[in-house]
């Protein structure tokens, strides 16, 4: 399973990794993205006992998508035209960029997004590509699996801010309240 190698790439114990991949989960042999969100749901949570915080976000990070192509390339653009700008004149322009989300500064002077694919709080759906809409069936997903996401924005604001940033919580998703909250990030600024 791909997520394994990511706990390997880390570095992760191997008895650890062990304990993360045999954990039981309800099986759904027909339907493989429902299979991998219960699998997943069940991972995390074991994970989030096993590892701490930063590790677990650095195993996310690893697994986040969508670092290459055109957001990598509108990324660098983003921070060649808006150098001599204010962060806060930056966040707002960027508020504006396909696939960015929409950050702004925090009153903890924080970056804090709204970061989901579709802004329509009343029909959210997690934009996801392993699950394709797929949830766990016994649990909502641990907050933890969003840090994949939250990796991928991490990315991108630093090369479109010039920043080191470091995620400092994922508020909500839409993976873990069934649709009813959208996708919120915190990043403080390094």
């Amino acid at each position: 399973m791909g997520f394994e190698k990511h706990l390997r790439k880390l570095n992760i114990d191997e008895m650890i990794i062990e304990k993360i991949m045999n954990v039981d989960y309800p099986r759904d042999k027909d339907n493989p993205k429902q299979d991998l969100a219960n699998f997943m749901a069940v991972a995390m949570q074991k994970c989030e006992e096993l590892l701490d915080y930063d590790t677990i976000s650095e195993v996310m990070y690893d697994r986040a998508c969508c670092k290459s192509g055109a957001r990598l390339k509108n990324s660098r653009l983003f921070a060649k035209e808006n150098k001599n700008k204010t962060l806060e004149e930056k966040l707002s322009l960027l508020g504006n960029v396909n696939y960015m989300g929409k950050p702004f500064l925090n009153k903890n002077g924080d970056i804090e997004t709204v970061a989901v694919g579709s802004y329509n709080i009343s029909n959210m759906t997690c934009p996801c590509w392993h699950f394709n809409g797929a949830k766990p069936a016994n649990s909502l997903m641990p907050l933890s699996y969003c840090k994949c996401c939250a990796g991928h924005f991490r990315f991108h604001y630093q090369k479109a801010l010039g920043l080191k940033l470091r995620l400092k919580e994922v508020v909500s998703s839409i993976l873990n309240s069934d649709g009813k909250s959208p996708c919120v990030f915190i990043y403080e600024i390094i």
